[in-house]
């Protein structure tokens, strides 16, 4: 039949050029996934071709009753988890940030945040996704691996809107809310310059670097090569992560401050005799409530939970599923803190242009 381009093109016109029902036009144009996807792309390319553009008014009035409706079901999203012992993630501050801040964001919305070990007994990537899928949720947020690692490799994503938080899965690709560790790592060697460091060493286990796709390292070099006054140094990134090792870099290095991520250097400083910052400084790039005192920054991890929320229910609602062909990345910045471990910046501090560079790379 012919079809006439009109700005007044409605979903009664499309459904009985397409020969099918209002309702399933409807769903087509969302993408619903009760519907195959072919008929789907059908549809929404003879919409296109006559010209269909939706009412902006009525498009947010559908979908504040869509949400009243699934509000009020007490909608959950999936909380994937893959520690060896219960709650294990629970223990690490930047994880359970993660956690407090996208529970407290999906409650806003009437969502709720319910936890899904893969590491059950007798559970499968396989199963974990059935059961996910039984009880009708859409939504999965995948917390952070113990370590970097490729998981979740049988499980069924094309039948949810799924994120991650942060960069430990290291495969499939997904969207993921960070921390902008980059701009991290590029903020505080700024503030180290600032305050009048020269020999700033990097010093971590090598997976935790690995688990933040190697932001550490980049920030480091990148913050070294711009600011003149730093002495590049060899980095100690190292899965032989021992008070040995540790010992032997900074005695071959001899750094004036000491960029790391974890409590182990700390520790190992104290064990060595040495006192911050008056033998050396130290600096963290992810402070915890166990660090008191610590030059370093607050990631602003619960702000990362928040956005990846946030990023999931957008997803949901245009009812995008699956591994993403081009994965979208949202980033939190990070705040500088003052301790006690480092020297304070002066006043009026040499400043190089480490901070605009690290804008940039956003």
């Amino acid at each position: 039949m012919p079809r006439k381009k009109s700005s007044t093109i409605t979903l009664k016109d499309i459904a009985e050029a397409a020969q099918v029902s209002r309702m399933t036009v409807s769903l087509a144009l969302r993408n619903h996934t009760s519907l195959p996807a072919s008929t789907c792309q059908r549809i929404q390319a003879l919409a296109e071709e006559m010209g269909y553009r939706p009412d902006p008014d009525i498009a947010k009035l559908m979908e504040k009753i869509r949400d009243k409706k699934e509000h009020g079901k007490g909608n959950i999203i999936a909380y994937l988890t893959a520690y060896k012992e219960q709650n294990g993630w629970n223990k690490e501050y930047t994880h359970r940030m993660y956690y407090e801040g996208a529970r407290e964001r999906a409650d806003m919305y009437g969502y709720r945040l319910e936890e899904f070990r893969l590491t059950e007994a007798k559970m499968t990537e396989q199963r974990l996704s059935d059961i996910i899928r039984n009880r009708g949720i859409d939504g999965v947020l995948v917390s952070p691996l113990p370590e970097a690692a490729h998981n979740y490799q049988k499980f069924q994503w094309n039948y949810f809107s799924c994120v991650e938080l942060g960069y430990s899965l290291l495969s499939p690709e997904l969207h993921r809310a960070s921390n902008h560790q980059f701009h991290s790592i590029m903020l505080l060697m700024e503030k180290l310059a600032e305050a009048g460091y020269r020999r700033i060493g990097l010093a971590m286990h090598a997976g935790q670097d690995e688990r933040a796709n190697h932001n550490w390292r980049a920030g480091y070099l990148a913050g070294c090569s711009i600011a003149k006054s730093i002495k590049t140094l060899p980095m100690l990134l190292s899965k032989q992560w021992t008070l040995t090792t540790f010992e032997r870099w900074y005695e071959r290095q001899r750094p004036e401050v000491i960029v790391t991520v974890g409590l182990e250097v700390g520790d190992w400083l104290k064990q060595m005799g040495l006192k911050t910052p008056v033998d050396v400084g130290l600096a963290n790039v992810d402070l915890t409530d166990k660090m008191q005192d610590i030059t370093g920054i607050d990631q602003n991890s619960k702000k990362v939970g928040i956005s990846s929320v946030d990023m999931i229910l957008s997803l949901m609602r245009i009812n995008e599923r699956g591994i993403p062909d081009v994965p979208t990345i949202l980033k939190v910045q990070g705040s500088y803190v003052q301790g006690k471990t480092t020297r304070t910046i002066p006043q009026e501090p040499v400043s190089g242009n480490i901070q605009a560079m690290a804008n940039r790379q956003g």
